[in-house]
């Protein structure tokens, strides 16, 4: 194809390639924070979805209902995996320019 530099396309997309990886270091640095059963339980995980800390209220802890305290803590775990997802999508969207990109984005 006369014109077309596929030199210059091969550049560019390794320059994008470099800064989405650089901004996924940084994700894993920052945190997203997801509660469930109004607050008994929180979670905490970072921008490439890895849980960080997760907290309970002593008042969650009921030796006779194991299985409330189960859902509460799966409830924010996903929660907070999700909103990292989100995060992590949008912000690798602002290099992108909202291409996704398989594999990377």
């Amino acid at each position: 194809m006369p014109g077309v530099d596929l030199n210059y396309f091969i550049r560019q997309a390794n320059k994008l390639t470099e800064k989405i990886e650089e901004r996924k270091q940084q994700l894993a640095e920052e945190t997203v924070e997801a509660k469930s059963g109004e607050g008994l339980v929180t979670v905490v995980v970072n921008g490439i979805q890895e849980v960080r800390s997760v907290k309970i209220d002593k008042s969650a802890i009921d030796p006779n209902d194991t299985s409330m305290l189960e859902d509460l803590i799966t409830a924010a775990v996903n929660n907070a995996l999700a909103a990292s997802r989100q995060h992590m999508q949008r912000e690798l969207a602002k290099i992108s320019g909202g291409i996704k990109i398989p594999g990377i984005t």
